[in-house]
């Protein structure tokens, strides 16, 4: 009698204690739109350190949280004494944390973190470097986020070292994001079919459908006259035959993952993927009115010419 009492309390007891284990791994279920599409309404935020791609040094993507605050200290007191004055102003001081995770760059595979280059790929890169470190003849030279042309809302998404908020805007055919900087809203097509090969543009078009609760966004027709995207480190390069995949997954009330993978056979030697979370922000965005108040171009030019025309070349020995 009581060996069955034992055994009935000791099964009921397992009983409860795996539905309490179901209650905690229970699947978030986000919020639904009127016309019954997961819900990423509201204004999101990037707020990290974390680099497009892992910093020399750093082995692992995923570290604790004391490895994580010496990384950000290291990753501040490298900074520029001279830097974009949101640097200060943000005063950013985490790296990025996915599902509870933090991470040492956004770049998920290949799993040494770093963009996998071509030979013309690594090349183009290198140019491009030099060119914005050495040439102030004309606008056309400085790159597309100086000149007003780039979003970082558009494809693929970019984080930078400060706060960067992003609108998220959904109907039954198109999802919007408009970004809080240059240069307009980006549309994510529900309802889009084939366009004509000639229409090309810097954010190039999305197609946008649903895999249960992610949006899966494709995106192609991108021109491709400056290849370069704007970031640290290494410039993120895009071609006209560039294919870019990302997935929108809201996995909290607080958090969005975002993942997107880029192929392009010319300048990348196979595909790669990179993701992050945005968290919700609760204030509002700002317009951004960069073509209006881009005052700083023609400071960029006049210093760096002023730069290179106090450059003394070293004297040669004389015999």
């Amino acid at each position: 009698m009581w060996t069955r009492l034992t055994l009935l309390a000791v099964v009921a007891a397992i009983a409860g204690s795996t539905t309490t284990l179901a209650q905690r791994v229970q699947r978030y279920a986000a919020p639904r739109t009127e016309h019954g599409f997961p819900s990423f309404q509201g204004v999101w935020a990037t707020e990290f350190l974390t680099m497009l791609e892992r910093p020399p040094g750093v082995d692992s993507p995923v570290v604790n949280r004391e490895q994580a605050e010496r990384l950000a200290d290291t990753m501040r007191a490298l900074a520029p004494a001279v830097n974009d004055p949101q640097f200060q102003l943000d005063n950013v001081r985490q790296l990025a944390m996915v599902k509870g995770e933090y991470r040492t760059s956004v770049i998920v595979d290949p799993t040494d973190g770093r963009m996998p280059f071509t030979e013309a790929g690594s090349k183009l890169a290198v140019s491009i470097n030099a060119r914005n470190a050495s040439s102030f003849d004309h606008p056309e030279q400085r790159p597309l986020s100086e000149r007003c042309m780039e979003n970082l809302g558009y494809s693929p998404i970019r984080p930078l070292p400060v706060v960067l908020r992003y609108q998220i805007l959904q109907t039954r055919d198109v999802v919007v994001i408009v970004s809080e900087g240059p240069s307009g809203p980006r549309l994510i097509h529900l309802r889009g079919g084939p366009r004509p090969e000639v229409l090309r543009s810097i954010d190039g078009y999305s197609v946008g459908s649903w895999e249960g609760d992610t949006l899966v966004v494709r995106t192609t027709h991108l021109r491709a006259e400056d290849p370069a995207r704007d970031g640290i480190g290494r410039p993120l390069l895009l071609s006209r035959n560039s294919k870019i995949r990302e997935r929108f997954t809201r996995v909290s009330e607080r958090e969005l993952l975002y993942q997107f993978t880029i192929e392009d056979d010319g300048l990348y030697t196979r595909p790669w993927t990179g993701e992050f979370s945005m968290t919700r922000h609760d204030g509002p965005i700002y317009e951004y009115a960069c073509h209006e108040g881009n005052y700083s171009l023609t400071n960029i030019l006049r210093g760096g010419q002023a730069e290179a025309a106090n450059v003394v070349e070293p004297k040669r020995d004389r015999k």
